[in-house]
């Protein structure tokens, strides 16, 4: 009986696979598969290994001042700095009472009821403990995700962060949409989002693939463009009819995390803030204005607790010095 049906089974997988051939060679179809965690990426080679961290929240909404965290998820794995990934190692998921109602809308979304949270806390120490020894730390969206990680466990140690939906360049890539699940459908595989522990899997297995116009690996991407400095440049008391100008060019509408003004941002690298410089003052403003710049590391960005208030002081204060010699001139070829 059990050979009839492992003949059964053979025979069922041999004709989807079949079928699958079949459509794969016709334009007018594309076939998707259901993730499937691996066993392994690559095989070890004798490149140093790091160990990096791809962390997922749930929340009951978007804000961390009034909003709570509701599950953690954390996949821990190793990588290589040529991009490669190596084997997953390890998985963090709990959840948290926030001690409010939970939205319907988030319980429709995330599948989390109260029920599921209730009486539940993340103990810090077993978080901190989890995240010894790692290099780095990914989120989809880490403005979101280290925000609500800062407020709910204050006193872990700084570590470097990433972002895979801002530090990969998804629409060169002719990727036109930054969610997971749109990239997961052009990487032809799919899955339940929404689910922390998922979210991570597959942030990761995403960061395992070739970008398809650079060719680089999707982390090899991440860590270029995370690990090095980044410039926010704020257009503070930008003219309400230039709002579509700045929109147009990337500008977002945030609040400053040290001072509390809302004004149009962008993040830049350094060897474009002497054109973005130029670009404001001579087409936002027609008046002499100091632009506001922060300069930010892995370790600061997107930070609540680790940022820097007043950059000049720190590390950064050549970087600044720089930078205010530009606001003077309103451009320079100088360069640090």
């Amino acid at each position: 009986m059990d050979s009839d049906n492992n003949y059964g089974e053979n025979n069922s997988e041999t004709t989807v696979k079949k079928a699958i051939e079949i459509l794969r060679q016709s334009n007018d179809h594309k076939v998707i598969t259901r993730y499937k965690k691996p066993q392994f990426y690559n095989l070890n080679s004798d490149l140093p290994k790091k160990t990096g961290v791809f962390l997922d929240i749930e929340s009951t909404g978007l804000s961390y001042d009034s909003d709570k965290l509701i599950e953690l998820g954390m996949v821990k794995f190793e990588y290589s700095d040529d991009g490669r990934i190596f084997h997953i190692l390890d998985e963090f998921n709990e959840y948290q009472d926030p001690d409010m109602e939970i939205p319907p809308f988030i319980t429709e979304l995330t599948g989390i009821t109260k029920d599921m949270v209730c009486g539940k806390q993340i103990d810090e120490f077993f978080v901190a403990e989890f995240l010894k020894g790692v290099d780095l730390i990914i989120a989809h969206n880490a403005q979101f995700d280290r925000a609500f990680f800062e407020s709910t466990f204050p006193n872990i140690e700084a570590k470097a962060w990433a972002c895979s939906m801002h530090d990969i360049k998804w629409n060169s890539e002719h990727i036109e949409s930054h969610k997971l699940e749109y990239i997961a459908y052009k990487y032809d595989f799919f899955y339940e989002g929404h689910k922390a522990i998922t979210d991570c899997l597959v942030g990761i297995h995403l960061l395992s693939q070739t970008l398809y116009k650079s060719g680089q690996f999707a982390l090899k991407q991440l860590l270029d463009n995370a690990l090095c400095p980044m410039y926010k440049l704020w257009a503070k008391n930008a003219p309400y009819a230039h709002k579509d100008l700045l929109r147009a060019r990337n500008y977002r509408w945030n609040v400053h995390p040290a001072y509390g003004f809302k004004a149009w941002s962008i993040e830049i690298p350094e060897h474009k803030v002497e054109d973005e410089i130029y670009y404001l003052k001579s087409n936002i403003y027609n008046w002499n204005m100091n632009i506001p710049v922060d300069v930010f590391d892995a370790y600061s960005r997107f930070s609540l607790v680790h940022g820097n208030k007043d950059s000049g002081s720190h590390k950064y204060a050549d970087k600044m010095d720089w930078i205010k010699q530009l606001q003077i001139s309103g451009t320079t070829n100088a360069t640090i």
